[in-house]
Order: structure tokens, then C-alpha cells, then sequence
């Protein structure tokens, strides 16, 4: 222990609160290296300070992971757990928080960074790469369950190959995975702790915690007697919410009536419906009365970069945030903000009052924790149920129900589930403790007093989980086989289940490059790969239900007489490519789908481009037309200080601290020839380097100082023995392969070889297929000390060599089997060994413990990739 942190005062220089006595006891565990399964606490108590909690222990205890993954519901919309990990970033730069960065910053195995590393769903460090650069340095990573989900699997959603294992190894070691609303997922829930449980092997620890206040699982930590007695925290438990129950007589009635009910309050008045079509009659309604300047929308069907903006700049929103959230003066008088159930989870708001339909229990908990969240008013809560059939049973079957035949209470059919579930709501709404003015008592203690089994039965119905196994994770692991192989599925059913009664949805974004881009351009390489260099961000994105999406593009292709317009198709990642090439007519797309025999658009990605329009204030309308000048409003892939795209006649120089990432020669439909160049942030980069740098390279120096970079990384995660000497020396001899002609002349070293460069502006046409990891491993096995090293030593320094930039799980395809200086029986005998010792060291390190070791050598890599090496 280092004994820096005195617990009280430094939660109060990194939150700006004193700790709740629960806090004190969560951080005494953690330092401990002990973490509780699952967590309940109730909505409103400071749950997003787990993060803080995390970073006090580690810089007590170096012994701790060194990521913290925080994983958020998909439908979160406006985070809290992003302004948390901002905070503290920012905290840290306090004079009283310098003993608490040195800590921190003496973990990192690159000096001179920020002491924590930050990639978050939105924002400044919006889906970043730094915490990937220095597996020393303490990070805090936040993403959704697809997000991390994905790459936890080697399935990074849009990732290119060469990355997949990367982030799997980052984020499945040395790490605690922090699972928000666990109950609103619980088939990931299921796989996190089927990893946990056995199928996980551990070099490094992977810890997984459930935050939830209606939890599915037992929770092994909650608050304490000392809790509910703190006056702050028995403010807020006790919050004054009073409940009525509303019917109407038909469902169509909702929106009217949520308005009508809304409209008879003042103050801050937040509507819940569980619709799209619902939230848009009700605040037409409401803007109508009470003006559009004082109602907002809030669904999960806004495009991320306008949503972004909603929290920044709304002064309707702004008045349901914290104070200290606010970024804008929030708006006078009666305001509404009228949400799906993309405003149920993550987001800190507090109304002064609350409309809403019938959900589940665990749907209706959490809406009634964005209602006098902190104990200051008397809130009044309207609940609208429409008619309901009558309470669904299934009679007995053989399965699961007594041989007397008795009822057993469950729905006949699956889609019946969920209004069972808002049945068993009804009736437990009805059991709440009534108020003098007859009003039900739905404060947070009073529903934790409803009996658990109860709340339970009352819930979301479980989806369809399926099993896990051990073929699943091997075939998951194979990352360098790319395209379909039998046996690996799509990893989205053990995400989220199957559950019949969610409608399929569709995402789209939009793409400047969809109008021109040919394979042609790419040369050897594939529309995936491009994406790897320049992937969708958050921001850029915007989802609906695919009845819905085919409606909007319905309207878009009518415009497009001359099916013109272009699409590009993802699915799971990766391209579907339509007549032999990567992109499709966009009416062809639309007229191919068929939700039962075709259902093309389910589930999937369409990226267009600006010139088809369809984006009005952040939401898809087919009837939005593109006009010129519009394309920097439609495409939101570069942003200023990460990622810039040129197109220009001539090449440019890299703007200062970035790096070109890719450059592709096209001709416009003016006949000008034109470089199409994309930038990147250099230690933010998605690329893994190999392409270019930001300084030419000789190839001595380079690996100098991957080396180097390879010695302070393991030094910063004391790791020793063989290990750290197979590190260092894959990391001296990883690109040894660059010494051959045909390498040299794709990078145009013209003074090959009086000059030996590891770095240059490449031309992959001019390479062929040629891999330098291949002729690397061919290299190291004759460099001088090889013959010295143990056997394991040899094993493991070899492979992570061959995986440096993603290949060789498990082996390197045939055509990249080549090597023009060596002889083919030599090459041949090479390549067959790496597959080989690929499963050898999975099964010693553990799936998620190779990769993890390989990310070191390609951190070193990337380090060194942006030394500038001075001539002497």
C-alpha cells in the first residue's frame, strides 16, 4: 500500500462531495482486491462514483487493474458516467490532488501524459485511442455493451482484424469491468459471469461488477444501516413522489392524455412513453399550449452528434440537469422534456414532476429516478395504463408445471410476457403505502420494500440466452480469418439475447466517400479495411426500428430517378458486398428487402451519402433534401483536432501531431486528379501504424526504440521472467522483415540499401502480398542471442512477433505465405509452424492473456513509430 491517500479528503477534491459511508466501504474493498459481485444502490446516491472509488484504491494499491470498463445500457443517450471520467481528469490538475497524480502518474510506463487515460461514448475523448498506447497507465474506458461487448469477444463492431485481438487483450486482462443497469442486459450479464466463472483464464486479473438497483442477481454489496441514517441519503430515499393511476380506453388515447396530464403541472414536467410515434403526438400537443421554446425531445432515434448537443446547448434540458452539468443558461417558467426510454438510464436528471405510460417494474423504477432525485420537493407522478387483456396464463404442459396440472402463472406465449410483466406492475403499484392525500408513496424505500420476488416477476421478461462454450471463444479468437467460418456466428445473440418482442432496427450514418469510392481505389486492400483506418464514431450515427428506416428510404429513392445513389452495407462489422463489389444501389437495397424472406436492412448499418439527404435536426426524414454546402452537416466523420480529411492536388504535410492515416489518388467528376488524404490524431490513431508516421524512420532506429518502449512498459506492469525478455525481444526484432527490396520500394526508398527505413509514406500496390511479420520471424530466428533464449522464450517471442499487427491468430493465409529473399521450402516450413504455435500458447496464456501480451509489443511499436529520430 502506498498510504498517499487519505480517503475523505481526496474524494472530495475528485468529486467535489463528501463520501457516503457506503463509498467509504466500496473503496475499502477495493483496495482490499476485493469486488463485490453485484452492486445495489438506490437511483440518485452517487452510483457513477464507483469510477472515483476505482482510481483512489488504484493509486493505493498499484496491484489493481489498470482499465476500469465502464459499460452503459445501448440506449443511453447522454451519459453520466462520460461527465464523471471527465471530472476527474480534470480534478487531478487541482494543487491538493499532486500527491494523487504523482501516484497515478509513477504506474505509467511512458512519461510525460496525463495521469489517466480516457476513451468515452461522447465528448473530448469520444471513442479515442490513447488508453491503448501505454497498458501501464491507469484507464477509464466507457462504452456501450455492443461496444465492449464486441471487442471482449474479438468481434470489435468496427474494427478491422488487425485490431480485434488488440482490444480484446486490453480490455479481458487487468481490468475491472463495471456492467451499469446489468438488469437491462442480462444475457451479457450471463457471459461476463460465465468468463468469470471458468471460462476465463487469467494472467492477468479480470474482475467483473454488476451496478444495479433492480438487479436480477443477489447483490453482495448494498447500503448500510449507516447509509439511511446519513441525512443526505435519507433525503433521497424518502423523496417525496406521489402516485395516481390514470386508465384510458384505448391506447391511441396515450399521447393526449400524458399531454393533458402534464399540462396541469408546473415547473420542470418530464414525460415518459415507450414510443417514438407516442413522444411525437404528445410534444406536438404540448408545443402547441405551451410553445416550442419550452418542450424537448428526448428518444434514442437522434443522430449521437445532435444528441451531444442537446446536453450542451438545449436550455430545456438544461433545466432538468444538476447545476453544476449545465453548460447553458436553462430555460424560465413551465418546461416539458418528452422521452422513449432512451432517458431511463445513465442520465442524471432531476423533474419536478412526472407523466408517463405503464412499463415493467424495472423500467418504471428507473423512470421514477428522474423525479425529485434529491429529496428537495414533493413530486406528483402520473401513471397511464391502456386497456390490457386479461392477466395471460399458460396451462400446464409437460414442461416445468406439476403433475396435478396446476396453473403456475407464466404467459402461454412469449409475447405475452411483457404484458404479464405490466400486469404484475399494476398490482404491485396498488400495494404501495398510501399517502394522506391518498396519493402511493413510490419513493425509493418504498419500493425497496415491495417483496423482491415480486419486483422480480414483475420485470422485463428474460430473452433467449444461449450457451457459451469453449469452441465459441477459440473460434471467436481466430481474428485473422476473416469472413464467415463455419461454427463462429455473429456474437450480438450472447450480447443481448433473443427477445421476439424487440423489433428489428437499423442504424444509419452518412459518408461523403460513399459517392465515389471504388474498390478500384483500394488496390489489394478492401472497403474493410478502409473502415479500420477511419471507422463510424458515435457521433456519427443515428438508429431506428427498420419498419420505420425502410419508410425514410422510401421517400429518398423517390427522389432518385436515375437510381443513382449508393449505399454502403454493414453487417456485424463488415462489408456486404452486392454484384462483385462493396457498395450497393440504394434502391436495389430497398426493393431487395423483405422482412421474412430477405430482411436485408435488419440489424445492420447503412451508410449513405450526403447527397441522398434525410437528416433533419439530428432524426431521419426521407423528405430532408440535401443542399449544397451541406456535406460538413451530413458528414460528421472528421473533426477538428482528431480526424481531418484533404482533398487536395497535391500532397500535404501531416498538421502538427497528426499523422496520414491513408491516401488514395481519385478523379472527380470534373476530371481533376485529386488526393484524398485522412489524418489522424497521432496518439488517438485507429490505424496501427504500419502504413506511415509522422517522421521517416531509419529501421536501426526504430527498433531501438520499441525496445526501449518495451522495457518501460513491462517495468510499469512489473512484469518479469521470461515474459518481459520475450517482450523485449519481440519488440527488437518485430519488423526485421522491412530489410527486403520489395518492402523498401513500397515506402520509395530510392536509396535502398545504403538507407534502411522502418517508416514511410507506403503504397500497398507496390507491396503485393508480402507480410514484413513473416519475413521478420524468418530474420529473428538468425539474429545473434536467438539460439541463447529458453524454449518457452523462443515460443512466445516468436509468435509475438508474427502477431504484431494483427495476423497470425491462427496462421497467415496462403497467398501471404511468401517471401522473395528466402527460399519457398524455407517460407513454407515457416508459416506452417505459426498456427501451431498459436494454440500452444493460447492454452498456456488463456485466449485473452496471449493477446494481452501481444498488445504490449504493438504498444511499443506505436510509441516508437512516433519518436523523431534526430541525426547526429
Amino acid at each position: 500500500m502506498t498510504g498517499v491517500v487519505n480517503f475523505d479528503s481526496a474524494f472530495a477534491v475528485l468529486t467535489g462531495n463528501a463520501p457516503f459511508p457506503w463509498q467509504r466501504a466500496l473503496f475499502d474493498r477495493f483496495v482490499a482486491g476485493e469486488f463485490p459481485k453485484a452492486c445495489d444502490l438506490p437511483t440518485g446516491l452517487g452510483k457513477t462514483s464507483v469510477i472515483a472509488l476505482w482510481l483512489l484504491a488504484l493509486a493505493e494499491n498499484p496491484a489493481l487493474p489498470r482499465r476500469l470498463v465502464y459499460v452503459v445500457n445501448r440506449r443511453t443517450v447522454v451519459d453520466q458516467s462520460t461527465t464523471e471520467a471527465e471530472n476527474l481528469r480534470k480534478a487531478l490538475e487541482k494543487p491538493e490532488a499532486a500527491a494523487l497524480k504523482e501516484a497515478l502518474l509513477d504506474l505509467a510506463g511512458v512519461p510525460g501524459q496525463a495521469p489517466i487515460a480516457i476513451s468515452t461514448l461522447r465528448g473530448e475523448f469520444a471513442d479515442n485511442a490513447e488508453w491503448r498506447r501505454d497498458p501501464a497507465r491507469p484507464a477509464i474506458i466507457v462504452g456501450t455493451v455492443d461496444m465492449i461487448g464486441s471487442r471482449l469477444l474479438f468481434n470489435g463492431y468496427g474494427c478491422g482484424f488487425k485490431t480485434k485481438p488488440l482490444h480484446a487483450g486490453l480490455l479481458g486482462q487487468d481490468s475491472l469491468l463495471m456492467h451499469d443497469e446489468a438488469h437491462l442486459e442480462p444475457a451479457f450479464q450471463e457471459l461476463l459471469e460465465s468468463l468469470r466463472a471458468g471460462q476465463f483464464k487469467d494472467l492477468r486479473a479480470f474482475h467483473v461488477m454488476a451496478l444495479s438497483a433492480t438487479g436480477r442477481v443477489v447483490p453482495d454489496f448494498t447500503m448500510a444501516s449507516s447509509d439511511e441514517a446519513h441525512p443526505v441519503v435519507r433525503a433521497r430515499i424518502t423523496a417525496k413522489k406521489g402516485l395516481s393511476l390514470h386508465d384510458v380506453a384505448d391506447k391511441k388515447e396515450l399521447a393526449g392524455r400524458a399531454a393533458e396530464l402534464a399540462l396541469q403541472h408546473s415547473g420542470a414536467v418530464l414525460v415518459f412513453l415507450s414510443t417514438v410515434e407516442n413522444v411525437e403526438r404528445c410534444a406536438a400537443a404540448l408545443r402547441k399550449e405551451a410553445g416550442k421554446d419550452h418542450v424537448q425531445v428526448l428518444t434514442g432515434t437522434m443522430r449521437g452528434d445532435e444528441r451531444d448537443a442537446l446536453a450542451r446547448t438545449d436550455p430545456v434540458f438544461a433545466r432538468f440537469q444538476p447545476e453544476k452539468s449545465r453548460k447553458v443558461s436553462p430555460r424560465e417558467g413551465t418546461v416539458f422534456l418528452v422521452c422513449t426510454s432512451a432517458g431511463e438510464v445513465g442520465i442524471d436528471l432531476s423533474a419536478d414532476h412526472l407523466v408517463m405510460d405503464l412499463p415493467a417494474f424495472d423500467a418504471l423504477a428507473q423512470r421514477l429516478g428522474r423525479v425529485n432525485r434529491y429529496g428537495a420537493g414533493d413530486a406528483r407522478v402520473d401513471v397511464i395504463a391502456e386497456p390490457l387483456e386479461a392477466r395471460p396464463t399458460q396451462k400446464a404442459n409437460d414442461e416445468g408445471h406439476d403433475e396435478d396440472g396446476a396453473d403456475d402463472d407464466k404467459p402461454a406465449k412469449r409475447k405475452d410476457e411483457l404484458d404479464w410483466a405490466r400486469h404484475a406492475t399494476r398490482e404491485l403499484l396498488a400495494a404501495l403505502p398510501a399517502r394522506a392525500d391518498e396519493l402511493r408513496d413510490a419513493s425509493p424505500a418504498a419500493l425497496r420494500s415491495l417483496p423482491s420476488d415480486a419486483r422480480l416477476a414483475a420485470s422485463t421478461p428474460l430473452p433467449d440466452i444461449p450457451a457459451v462454450d469453449e469452441l465459441l471463444f477459440d473460434r471467436w479468437s481466430y481474428t485473422s480469418i476473416r469472413g464467415k467460418l463455419p461454427g463462429r456466428p455473429p456474437v450480438d445473440d450472447w450480447l443481448h439475447g433473443v427477445a421476439e418482442w424487440e423489433p428489428p432496427r437499423t442504424t444509419i450514418a452518412w459518408r461523403t466517400e460513399v459517392a465515389w469510392l471504388d474498390d478500384e481505389h483500394l488496390g489489394a486492400e478492401s472497403l474493410d479495411d478502409f473502415l479500420a483506418d477511419y471507422p463510424l464514431r458515435a457521433r456519427e450515427r443515428l438508429s431506428d426500428r427498420t419498419d420505420r428506416v425502410l419508410e425514410q428510404l422510401e421517400k429518398i429513392i423517390a427522389r432518385d430517378e436515375h437510381r443513382e445513389l449508393r449505399a454502403w452495407l454493414l453487417r456485424d462489422g463488415e462489408i456486404v458486398r452486392h454484384e462483385n463489389r462493396s457498395w450497393w444501389r440504394l434502391a436495389d437495397l430497398v426493393d431487395a428487402y423483405d422482412s421474412k424472406r430477405n430482411p436485408l436492412l435488419d440489424e445492420v448499418t447503412v451508410i449513405l451519402p450526403p447527397e441522398a439527404g434525410g437528416l433533419n435536426g439530428g432524426l431521419l426524414d426521407g423528405d430532408a433534401v440535401f443542399e449544397p454546402g451541406q456535406h460538413g452537416t451530413y458528414d460528421r466523420g472528421p473533426r477538428e483536432g482528431e480526424r481531418l480529411v484533404h482533398e487536395l492536388a497535391g500532397e500535404v504535410n501531416p498538421p502538427e501531431g497528426m499523422r496520414l492515416a491513408r491516401a488514395i489518388r481519385r478523379q472527380t467528376e470534373e476530371g481533376e486528379d485529386v488526393w484524398w488524404q485522412l489524418y489522424t490524431l497521432s496518439l488517438a490513431a485507429d490505424d496501427d501504424g504500419s502504413r506511415t508516421s509522422r517522421f521517416r524512420q531509419t529501421l536501426d532506429f526504430h527498433l531501438r526504440r520499441a525496445e526501449h518502449w518495451a522495457e518501460a512498459i513491462t517495468s510499469g506492469l512489473e512484469i518479469t521472467g521470461l515474459e518481459r525478455s520475450a517482450i523485449v525481444r519481440a519488440a527488437r526484432w518485430h519488423d526485421l522483415g522491412k530489410r527486403r527490396r520489395v518492402w523498401q520500394r513500397s515506402i520509395k526508398n530510392f536509396d535502398y540499401p545504403t538507407s534502411v527505413f522502418a517508416k514511410g509514406k507506403m503504397q500497398p500496390s507496390e507491396l503485393g502480398h508480402y507480410r514484413h511479420e513473416l519475413g521478420s520471424l524468418h530474420d529473428a530466428l538468425n539474429e545473434p542471442g536467438f539460439a541463447d533464449l529458453a524454449e518457452d522464450e523462443r515460443e512466445l517471442a516468436l509468435h509475438l512477433i508474427a502477431a504484431h499487427h494483427g495476423r497470425a491468430r491462427p496462421h497467415f493465409p496462403p497467398e501471404e505465405a511468401i517471401d522473395p529473399e528466402v527460399k519457398d521450402a524455407e517460407v513454407a516450413a515457416i508459416a506452417r509452424e505459426v498456427p501451431l504455435r498459436f494454440e500452444r500458447l493460447q492454452r498456456k496464456y488463456g485466449r485473452w492473456g496471449l493477446a494481452w501480451l501481444e498488445s504490449l509489443v504493438r504498444a511499443a511499436d506505436y510509441l516508437a513509430s512516433d519518436d523523431e529520430e534526430v541525426e547526429s
